[in-house]
């Protein structure tokens, strides 16, 4: 059982249904006729669909200080699919003092309950140049820079889509079906707790962080 929720470890409102909507869209289990509709549902699945089986790629980036270690694979696990060798090492080392215990044993992250939302909580919290924390995103401590503005990067939900998934979901006209359900499934949170979404809800327009707009 846990006794920790999203709002008190998150108590800034808009982080929070950030956090909530962030977990209901990685692990969604809803279709457009489920009962309550599409965005209703999460929680689903504790890992990237189609990985269960290994049909799957192994999410390797060349990164010096976090090694692949063979035959893992780094896809998404956990409320808020964490991804990628150098994001469990960084969590490991960061969390569990060892960044090796979550590169050999990177289904760990799906095994142990509490592990997982912590992975997801520390993945909202912790900035990685040049991309700041979602949190950080959503209730402006982040000033964009000229490079930022440059690129399309303004304060708003769009940013943090582009901090999760940008080079994949952003700078893409039309809109991807998986952008469009991450903007409504927020907007269906935001209508719940009373409150209003915002500007910039999508990154349609936003460079990847890694992206050169001179």
């Amino acid at each position: 059982i846990y006794t920790l929720s999203l709002h008190d470890a998150l108590p800034d409102l808009s982080s929070g249904i950030n956090a909530e909507y962030g977990i209901a869209q990685e692990t969604t289990g809803g279709w457009d006729t489920a009962p309550g509709g599409r965005y209703a549902w999460g929680l689903y699945f504790p890992e990237e669909m189609g990985c269960d089986k290994g049909n799957c790629a192994p999410y390797c980036a060349v990164v010096p200080e976090y090694p692949c270690v063979a035959g893992k694979g780094y896809h998404g696990r956990g409320p808020i699919q964490l991804s990628y060798n150098y994001n469990y090492g960084l969590f490991s080392k960061q969390y569990l003092g060892d960044k090796m215990i979550l590169l050999n044993d990177p289904d760990r992250v799906k095994k142990d309950g509490e592990l997982a939302f912590v992975s997801a909580l520390w993945f909202w919290m912790t900035p990685q140049s040049p991309k700041p924390s979602c949190h950080d995103a959503l209730v402006g401590n982040w000033v964009p820079t000229e490079k930022d503005l440059k690129c399309g990067r303004k304060p708003g939900f769009g940013v943090t889509i582009n901090i999760v998934n940008g080079g994949v979901e952003c700078n893409h006209k039309p809109m991807k079906s998986k952008t469009f359900h991450r903007v409504e499934t927020y907007k269906l949170f935001c209508k719940k707790l009373g409150t209003t979404p915002g500007a910039n809800l999508n990154c349609e327009t936003q460079q990847q962080f890694a992206a050169f707009c001179g």
